[in-house]
């Protein structure tokens, strides 16, 4: 039998990777990359290439970049099988395991257990030993929320705020997540992020930290991170204010008036002849308009490092405030693959100037750590989400310190940590 690594799973979680990080900027969509990779798979599968068989199997299973089928995704699992391929006999073992179970959980859930209907809902919506049956699952939720089960409530109204089985429902997610706040800590960590989003409800930061304060109080870990979060933007809101409103007294105050000339009579003087030098002196011109400060030529720019925007100087990522006579930055929402992992952070720095160095400090903000490809043995739904908010660490990493100088107009000499050489430039 031969032994098999799952290199396209590594593929797959690039793929995850470089669309999460691109965003809206990618030159092609979530579904076109994955549309890309099955094409490259099915060639090199018809080839008789056992691990693309192995890899167009579990696409057509997942229903990446094609159309869930589940008898073609068994069918090119059995021909990698029969070349070998390990991974596709323990996959084959999983599916009729997952089948077995689905067949015992549909009798126990017919005959009215609430535990079983919750979980094949989750089967149905995940499409774990059936095809995804988005209807389905829904339909067997509800049996449990009519019961007043709180899993099938909470997961019900997240279903809703995400849209996972079709359109976002934001009216009934609110009424469905209120229902159980009092001791889901769940429903109240998606209730923080209704209310940071403005989604159904008016954006409100104050209420929403009041949500993921209740989540993190209750051991929710993963709300700590939002609580920072959403304390950095009510600051920079308020940093934003000050410094319009510095602007504005500015233009308002009056040009000030010259003193008055006092006349006075004047004295005669005697004359006194002098000899003219041969060329007139050379008198320094005043220099015409503001001066640039190094401050304000650091904030005019868009760095870059590599062609990639620095995350914690000013640049297409990263928005920075003047606090008195320091920057204070803070980048987007950015994600990092790391490993089996994608890490949501933000970047904040805090920037002076010391002479001709600029003096940086700054951290990373996790805000979030989710799996990029959702493992067969993970727990459905509820559960999960559960165990996941309690052990994720989120909030702030470690400082980082860099001092650059200026090397050019649109360039710096930098060094990180005092360990790492860079050169920043400007973006034209």
């Amino acid at each position: 039998m031969r032994s098999a690594v799952n290199p396209g799973s590594r593929v797959r979680r690039c793929i995850v990777a470089m669309v999460l990080t691109l965003g809206m900027n990618a030159p092609l969509s979530a579904n076109e990359m994955w549309e890309a990779m099955f094409n490259g798979h099915l060639e090199n599968a018809r080839a008789g290439d056992p691990e693309a068989q192995y890899e167009v199997g579990i696409m057509y299973l997942k229903g990446q970049g094609v159309e869930q089928d589940r008898d073609r995704a068994i069918e090119w699992l059995k021909a990698a099988a029969a070349s070998g391929y390990s991974l596709a006999d323990s996959k084959l073992a999983r599916i009729q395991e997952q089948e077995s179970k689905f067949e015992q959980l549909k009798s126990d859930a017919d005959g009215g257990n609430l535990e079983a209907q919750y979980e094949l809902a989750m089967m149905y919506l995940k499409g774990r030993g059936v095809a995804t049956d988005e209807k389905a699952a829904l339909r067997y939720l509800q049996m449990g929320v009519d019961k007043g089960d709180e899993k099938a409530i909470t997961r019900l109204g997240i279903i809703k705020y995400k849209g996972e089985a079709g359109k976002a429902d934001y009216g009934e997610a609110l009424k469905l997540l209120t229902r159980v706040s009092d001791h889901s800590v769940l429903a109240q960590y998606y209730l923080g992020e209704m209310y940071a989003t403005g989604s159904g409800v008016g954006k409100d930061y104050a209420a929403a930290i009041d949500w993921y304060r209740k989540a993190a109080d209750g051991g929710f870990n993963r709300a700590a991170g939002k609580i920072i979060n959403l304390e950095e933007e009510i600051r920079g809101e308020e940093r934003r204010r000050q410094n319009l409103a510095r602007v504005a007294r500015q233009e308002e105050a009056p040009e000030p008036k010259p003193a008055p000339v006092q006349k006075k009579t004047p004295v005669p003087q005697p004359v006194v002849r002098k000899t003219l030098p041969d060329k007139p002196p050379v008198v320094a011109e005043k220099p015409v308009g503001k001066t640039v400060t190094g401050m304000e030529r650091l904030l005019a720019g868009r760095w870059l490092r590599d062609d990639r925007p620095v995350d914690y100087l000013p640049s297409r990522v990263t928005r920075c405030d003047r606090d008195d006579d320091r920057l204070v930055c803070l980048s987007e929402v950015l994600h990092r693959d790391s490993g089996t992992k994608v890490v949501e952070y933000r970047v904040k720095s805090i920037i002076t100037q010391d002479g001709d160095a600029y003096a940086i400090v700054y951290r990373n903000l996790v805000l979030d750590v989710t799996e990029s490809e959702e493992s067969d043995d993970q727990p459905l739904g509820y559960d999960n989400q559960i165990d996941k908010g309690f052990h994720v660490k989120t909030g702030w990493t470690p400082e980082h310190r860099v001092v650059c100088r200026q090397a050019g107009k649109q360039s710096m000499d930098c060094d990180k940590d005092d360990t790492y050489k860079m050169t920043l430039v400007a973006e034209d």
